[in-house]
């Protein structure tokens, strides 16, 4: 019995046949459970696109509505979950549970509903991608379908943007849903939201001659979004093995398109960033991006105390960021006060209010104590430990958005799963004629 009880198990019968694979849907094959997880990722990535057509088609849509169709999706996650339940599993969820209660007695009763759910995303996706990877199945062929559909769906608006645009209003819906003003809109008529255009005096940074001013956003509905996807796709494309380059050139091409049709500057950075970190991080040298987020910290702090910007542009939006964690005080630290402040686009400023720098810094240190062994694995890890130091960087919530960060949890359990390349057998490597 002890046995059933720990990290490599599955409980008992009821969760799968005793003949059947370790990780697969009970009652399912290795195949059916890569459709099923193919089909929840697309979930994933489009539920807001599908919920903006309901919208424009005379559907409202409201955030009650949003959170009913996340919790569809994590209700879809818990086949996979019931195939990997374990006692650490449990003793983690309960573990978080507690954090959160305590938390809200600290803060006086408030129980802050966005930060459960932003901590709920890595653990339910996180569990559900090992399920997935545990007897060695592979996620690309999944990401690289969603990845195909991302991708056609972006240039069909970039070619055809009014007929689009006549489909899926994304102001009008962001309007519904409380995010954005009436009031807002900078030309009368407006269908896209505020970031879908570059504003003059700006313009686009990637081929703006063939694409005029307008930011592609595909199913994310955002652009900044479609930009956050691709830096993940890219991610997973540059961490496979130099014998695996065939699929690893499908996914970088799908992520430079992405970043280009989006006009995504932070996509265009983090390219350059993580092609740095593939060629000169190897081995045990993966450990380095533990301290990357100090690093990020460490930078909007001096660049608001000694060079200081302005504007919207990247320096500008660290300045601000670094201007406002400055003015934090040992409570704010703590997540004691400010925690129903609205940062805005200050990242580091609204995770440290809303878990503490301590609680940060363990769920941090609890993520590289995760165990990989492979390097394919460990790559990925330290390009969304890049990705995500960033992001918090020039941005607020964003990196918790379930559209990307399911995505992301998800592909990174399945890489935790894979064994060392001396005990595998040769990696699946796709090819397309």
């Amino acid at each position: 019995m002890a046995a059933t009880w720990n990290d490599h198990a599955a409980p008992s019968a009821w969760a799968r046949p005793v003949d059947q694979p370790p990780g697969s849907l009970p009652g399912a094959g290795v195949s059916d459970s890569t459709v099923y997880a193919g089909f929840l990722l697309l979930a994933v990535v489009m539920h807001h696109w599908l919920l903006c057509l309901m919208h424009n088609k005379g559907i409202s849509v409201s955030v009650g509505r949003v959170a009913m169709a996340e919790m569809v999706i994590y209700i879809a996650c818990v086949p996979l979950l019931l195939a990997r339940l374990s006692l650490r599993s449990l003793i983690t969820v309960f573990a978080v549970l507690g954090a959160c209660g305590l938390f809200a007695l600290l803060r006086g009763g408030y129980f802050d509903a966005k930060a459960a759910r932003d901590l709920m995303i890595p653990l339910v996706f996180f569990w559900a991608g090992r399920s997935f990877g545990q007897n060695g199945r592979s996620l690309d062929r999944p990401l690289l379908a969603i990845a195909a559909v991302v991708v056609f769906i972006g240039l069909v608006q970039a070619v055809i943007p009014n007929l689009y645009n006549s489909l899926f209003n994304t102001f009008s819906y962001y309007v519904s849903l409380g995010g954005i003003s009436e009031a807002s809109a900078q030309v009368s008529g407006q269908a896209v939201t505020l970031n879908g255009m570059r504003p003059e005096g700006i313009g686009r940074t990637l081929l703006p001659q063939v694409l005029g001013a307008q930011r592609v956003s595909s199913v994310f509905l955002e652009p900044v979004s479609l930009g956050n996807f691709a830096v993940i796709l890219l991610g997973w494309g540059l961490a496979k093995p130099g014998t695996q380059w065939r699929t690893s050139a499908w996914f970088v091409v799908a992520a430079l398109v992405c970043i280009v049709l989006a006009d995504s500057r932070f996509g265009f950075y983090m390219t350059g960033l993580m092609v740095l970190l593939r060629l000169v991080l190897h081995g045990r040298a993966h450990l380095l991006g533990i301290v990357f987020p100090a690093l990020g910290a460490m930078a909007l702090l001096v660049l608001a105390s000694y060079l200081p910007g302005a504007g919207d542009n990247l320096v500008g939006r660290m300045t601000v960021s670094g201007q406002f964690l400055l003015g934090f005080d040992h409570l704010s630290l703590l997540g004691l006060r400010d925690f129903a402040t609205n940062f805005g686009d200050m990242g580091y400023a609204y995770v440290f209010s809303r878990f503490s720098l301590l609680g940060a810094g363990l769920m941090w240190v609890c993520f590289y104590a995760l165990p990989l062994h492979d390097e394919t694995a460990r790559r990925f890890r330290t390009f969304m430990s890049a990705y995500m130091t960033l992001i918090l960087c020039v941005s607020g919530t964003s990196l918790f958005a379930l559209k990307t960060a399911g995505v992301m949890w998800f592909a990174l359990g399945a890489l935790s799963m894979r064994r060392p390349e001396s005990e595998r057998d040769t990696e699946l490597d796709i090819r397309i004629p």
